[in-house]
């Protein structure tokens, strides 16, 4: 733990509560500032300053899984010191279970995984009024960011703000490549450039079994690098049985049929970090896997996720956590304050520092990647990461869900065998348009 400790990562809840609580500076109280009401909710105001700090305490009710009571507790404090605003956290708890109670929400973080959730269950709203009243800078976010973030209203409207953005990597374990002679991958590099890798370094040797590459394949699929859609918003019909998904299913499944990188039932995770026996690991952030992996003896590094060849300069969808208002907020206002709070240059740097990905584009914050991560130096991990940007954003569908965990099955049927790439995809539109006129039955 000590190890730990000195190389940083156990302290990233820590950094990344911390960072939101970062001193901008306490304004002075201009006495009629207030928290805002539902019935303010998309009409026009006059221009307002976001630093201005409330006459009276202003309670947000504030929906947020993941950080320990400790910590928020500390948030707490810095939010009522700057803006005056009772942060009323809920943790633990299920958002269906707090609506039926009867709770009202003022803000919610969601992982991107529960965004539908949230929009079915009405928890977000338009902040375009929000915006222009308190002239956010929405030229800040990286690009890719606010349209992403559009593509979830059928409107053109705001209705979440990603706080962080998840960001894909390809690490590698240099021990692998050495013991067999095999160089290094590169940024830059095709997946059929990697599929050539993986064929060299995918071997038994004394015994061991050493497989080339694994991923998880429902990140991948979010990720959707050819920036494909999977169902079609005017007829809620999936879209999925095509070239363009049979080159991606191919290339991805591909892997699992060279000799000696087939599936497993161990996670690519456990393979890569703790046996230690995986060549390279695509996917997220891998950051708080790693310490212990390094005093495990992984030698390791980084480099920029693969493309597909003609598409090199293509990015990747969004995949990020998100904060929304609820239209039955009583507080949009106040809770406003909390989102510019979360995506001030003061919160991101920190949490940039911390090894989470900005969702600002201001070099100022971008070098600070890693800052606190003693294990980083000397990796081309920063580089890597911020090498995946985000590409043209696909409309989604409150249905998309299903054609993903659909397509999830199809890499595993392909990449064993059971079904060749044609009939999986095939498969894949039927069930998924089963399922989702199931769903529309409801």
């Amino acid at each position: 733990m000590k190890k730990l400790l000195k190389q940083g990562l156990v302290t990233l809840p820590l950094l990344a509560l911390l960072a939101a609580c970062g001193s901008q500076g306490n304004t002075a109280d201009p006495g009629k500032a207030s928290g805002g009401s539902e019935s303010d909710k998309g009409k026009p105001a006059a221009a307002a300053d976001i630093n201005e700090k409330f006459k009276d305490p202003v309670t947000v009710n504030f929906f947020y899984n993941g950080y320990s009571g400790s910590l928020m507790d500390d948030w707490k404090a810095k939010l009522k010191e700057k803006y005056n605003i009772v942060l009323n956290p809920y943790m633990n708890e299920t958002i269906e279970n707090l609506i039926s109670s009867g709770v009202k929400l003022d803000l919610i973080a969601y992982s991107a995984g529960g965004l539908f959730k949230a929009l079915d269950l009405q928890l977000t709203s338009d902040m375009s009024d929000l915006i222009s009243k308190y002239k956010f800078d929405l030229n800040r976010l990286a690009p890719g960011v606010l349209e992403s973030a559009r593509m979830y209203s059928d409107k053109g409207e705001v209705p979440v703000m990603p706080y962080e953005l998840n960001n894909n990597v390809l690490i590698y374990n240099k021990n692998i490549f050495n013991k067999f002679g095999v160089a290094y991958p590169k940024d830059g590099m095709t997946w059929d450039q990697i599929g050539d890798l993986v064929k060299k370094v995918s071997r038994t040797d004394s015994g061991i079994k050493y497989r080339g590459y694994a991923y998880s394949g429902l990140n991948l699929i979010y990720k959707n690098q050819m920036n494909l859609p999977f169902v079609d918003p005017s007829t809620n019909k999936a879209t999925v049985n095509n070239d363009q998904w049979k080159k991606w299913l191919e290339t991805m499944a591909g892997f699992y049929k060279i000799d000696n990188n087939d599936l497993v039932n161990a996670k690519e995770d456990d393979l890569f970090f703790k046996e230690q026996t995986l060549a390279m690991r695509g996917g997220p952030s891998p950051l708080e896997l790693l310490p212990p992996a390094i005093e495990k003896g992984l030698d390791w590094d980084a480099v920029a996720n693969p493309r597909f060849t003609g598409l090199e300069s293509a990015g990747t969808q969004m995949n990020a956590p998100f904060l929304a208002i609820p239209p039955s907020s009583q507080q949009r206002d106040a809770a406003f304050k909390v989102i510019s709070y979360f995506l001030s240059d003061e919160m991101q740097t920190e949490n940039a520092r911390a090894g989470r990905v900005p969702v600002l584009k201001a070099d100022s914050v971008v070098k600070e990647f890693g800052a606190k991560l003693p294990f980083l130096k000397g990796t081309n991990y920063a580089k890597a990461v911020f090498a995946d940007t985000i590409g043209k954003p696909i409309r989604v569908t409150k249905y998309d869900g299903t054609v993903r965990s659909q397509l999830s099955v199809a890499i595993v049927d392909v990449g064993t065998g059971k079904k060749d790439v044609n009939t999986a995809l095939r498969d894949v539109e039927e069930n998924s348009n089963k399922a989702i006129e199931a769903a529309q039955k409801k």
